[in-house]
């Protein structure tokens, strides 16, 4: 079985933000009262802290300013437990419609198998009402396209995104990799541009890789919850996948939080106390293993509308909306695009540069709507080997170190677990990665300590760099 999850990658921005967008920002901040609003549940920070860390605040400086007013619609699919579209912060016109499906007519309009799938799909039930008793899906679909026209509510990050809603996971947040894949094959063939997974597993079966391939090769931007289990995800379910943007949580200091699965991440984004919608009649906290929580200690309002909720899950919507927008804003813009921008302008935190704990870092959502089409920025170092070189041995170093404005790149090292200076021992080789051989270095130039940093920077044309490191124990 697979559960509820909530996602990491590698990365450093030293230098420079990209050049300013050329055009003019048009659209305005939302003034929605959980929004502008401190202390809603006595708390010191403000009700919608995690967007307002990735960029998205009031100010002249807002990602939002960066967006134009009449962007395109976006189909953004979220795979999950349904939607309360009932509820007020929900606009109806904000909900895909399925364009060859004609409404409660009984009949297949479309002909693919499923009877008036008009908003989506229930693949547990197989049933056109994919409604939400769990509430986890309400959650993910308001942090997204939360409706900025319920002044009395939350803002979700996309004003122009189209819920598709596809409900695969039961009211228990369980599901099976059948309905999983169905889920993201639908997404595809239907026109989502981006697809919302925050559902893991420890495995990730045959079918659910070739739906994330065939997804994938339609162009569709997939983002995945790291998940809650501390653990390493390497070779972990859906977030292992290297066609996917995989999500860590960080907390108010911009640290990885304990529970936030690592391993094979992409970038990170806030996953504590994230402030949505409840689905009515859920109480999504409630019972789940190993948490401390009393029943309706996570309401929030006097009309208990409104949900607070830790945990990955709650990370990787924030990408979604993100990259989303992105593609509202400029809609030529492809998959592989997008997933270069958001990793190469996510801000580093923690560990110095591309680490297995928060990838490249929080999400920037004004760098990353800045950035020209075809920006991208890699440096990683995958692993070590020892290698004979004529009569000498070295140690060459594998991963990436490449950008579509490259500068420079450099191997360097430094003694101890946290070096004072640096040495610069070769160039590092251009190469796109993961496993590229990037360069060697000399044995004669690891003389004198038993622990060394081994650091690849890269550096692009604009000012910008990013870095990666690795620790080597000698003996």
């Amino acid at each position: 079985m697979i559960g509820h999850s909530v996602c990491v990658v590698f990365g450093v921005l030293l230098g420079a933000l990209l050049p300013a967008n050329a055009q003019t920002p048009m659209l305005a901040p939302p003034d929605n009262h959980y929004f502008v609003n401190t202390g809603s549940w006595g708390q010191a920070y403000p009700d919608q802290w995690a967007l307002q860390r990735i960029g998205f605040d009031a100010s002249a400086q807002s990602a939002w300013r960066l967006v134009k007013r009449d962007a395109e619609p976006v189909i953004v699919a979220v795979i999950d437990t349904g939607l309360d579209w009932n509820h007020k912060s929900i606009d109806w016109d904000k909900i895909w419609r399925n364009p060859r499906e004609i409404p409660d007519n009984g009949i297949d309009d479309d002909k693919n198998g499923l009877v008036d799938d008009v908003i989506g799909w229930d693949f547990l039930k197989g049933e056109a009402k994919p409604w939400d008793h769990d509430g986890h899906g309400t959650l993910i679909s308001g942090i997204i396209a939360g409706d900025w026209n319920d002044k009395s509510g939350v803002a979700g990050i996309n004003p122009f995104a189209r819920l598709m809603i596809l409900k695969a996971l039961n009211n228990f947040g369980h599901t099976r990799a059948s309905y999983v894949a169905r889920a993201i094959a639908y997404a595809a063939d239907n026109g989502a541009r981006v697809i919302n997974l925050s559902v893991g597993g420890k495995h990730i079966s045959k079918v659910e890789q070739v739906a994330i391939d065939y997804a994938y090769s339609k162009g569709v931007v997939i983002v995945v919850a790291a998940g809650n289990e501390g653990s390493d995800v390497s070779k972990f379910g859906l977030a292992g996948s290297d066609k996917v943007l995989t999500v860590a949580a960080t907390g108010f200091d911009d640290h990885r939080v304990v529970f936030s699965n690592w391993g094979k991440v992409s970038v990170a984004a806030p996953g504590i106390d994230v402030l949505s919608l409840r689905a009515r009649r859920t109480d999504t906290m409630l019972g789940i293993q190993d948490v401390k929580y009393t029943a309706g200690e996570a309401y929030v309002g006097t009309d208990n509308r409104y949900y607070r909720a830790s945990g990955t899950s709650f990370s990787a919507p924030m990408v979604s909306g993100l990259a989303s927008l992105m593609i509202a804003n400029n809609p030529s813009l492809t998959n592989r695009q997008v997933l270069n921008i958001i990793k190469s302008t996510a801000r580093d935190v923690g560990l110095p540069g591309v680490d297995q704990f928060t990838g490249y870092g929080i999400i920037d959502a004004v760098a990353a709507l800045k950035a020209p089409k075809d920006y991208f920025l890699f440096a990683g170092i995958n692993r070590v080997e020892v290698v004979q070189t004529g009569k000498a041995q070295a140690v060459r170093v594998r991963g990436a170190a490449d950008a579509n404005s490259l500068k420079a790149a450099r191997i360097e090292v430094g003694q101890g677990e946290t070096p004072t200076s640096w040495k610069r021992v070769s160039a590092a080789r251009k190469n796109a990665g993961p496993d590229g051989v990037l360069g060697d270095i000399p044995a004669a130039a690891l003389q004198g300590a038993k622990v060394w940093q081994i650091r690849v920077v890269v550096e692009h044309k604009n000012g910008a760099a990013r870095e990666a490191r690795f620790k080597l124990s000698l003996g």
